[in-house]
């Protein structure tokens, strides 16, 4: 069934950092590629990962300095962060990562 803006009583709504998603797709890191576009994250952990941490680009960070946050074992996390590439490197592997535009 398509989008019916009849059932939306949230459009037209700007978006903001704070705002509902509209979109949410998958995420694989990708040490080399950015995202197709930029959005916050929502990171799952579930706690069969040991000492899970995800290693992200802000928008703003040069490609060679990728924050790398830990992250609470058997719980999801929006970050802070609007970002443009989520790492391979550096990120525990088994977390959900998803997309929040």
């Amino acid at each position: 069934m398509p989008y019916d803006s009849a059932k939306d009583p949230w459009q037209g709504v700007s978006v903001s950092p704070v705002s509902l998603g509209r979109i949410g797709r998958a995420v694989t890191p990708d040490d080399a590629a950015d995202l197709g576009r930029y959005a916050r994250l929502r990171v799952f952990a579930p706690n069969s990962v040991a000492n899970p941490s995800v290693a992200i680009l802000p928008v703003e960070n040069a490609d060679g300095a990728p924050l790398v946050l830990p992250l609470p074992a058997g719980q999801a996390s929006i970050l802070p962060y609007l970002v443009r590439r989520v790492l391979a490197t550096g990120t525990s592997i088994g977390l959900v990562i998803h997309t929040i535009d």
